[in-house]
């Protein structure tokens, strides 16, 4: 990916400058830090998805981290969702944008945004989010 060829350039560039001068020095150096936080929030901070159970309007959304760094097992994550939902129908067989469309794999879901975990029953278009999540502004 771009973000990689462009860490690899920085890291060659302070090699190429570390016997120069040292004032050549501290202005690549206060630079390359910068790029390496932005790019690992990207990668390995775990993101987090909030998650309402299908058919209730009176459980707030729990919070589900996803770490980046590791590939996502839809099976695995299923089974954490079945735990922390307890949905009457049992088991969570599927996860669902607020719109009603299917998530069919992990990399498909987005930081800090609302999905609703559906057992075996249809999914519910139901005003989750207007109901349960409180509006500051």
């Amino acid at each position: 990916s771009c973000s990689h060829s462009y860490l690899n350039r920085g890291r060659k560039e302070l090699r190429g400058t570390r016997n120069g001068d040292g004032l050549q020095f501290r202005t690549v150096a206060p630079w390359k830090p910068n790029v390496l936080v932005r790019w690992q929030k990207h990668t390995h901070l775990p993101c987090v998805i909030h998650v309402f159970r299908n058919g209730d309007l009176l459980s707030p959304p729990f919070p589900l981290p996803l770490s980046k760094s590791t590939p996502l097992q839809w099976d695995a994550l299923l089974a954490t969702l079945t735990e922390k939902a307890d949905l009457r129908s049992g088991a969570v067989n599927k996860l669902c944008r607020l719109d009603g469309t299917q998530v069919s794999g992990g990399e498909e879901l987005v930081n800090g945004r609302y999905y609703v975990a559906v057992g075996n029953e249809e999914y519910k278009k139901l005003p989750y989010f207007e109901l349960l999540v409180p509006q500051n502004s």
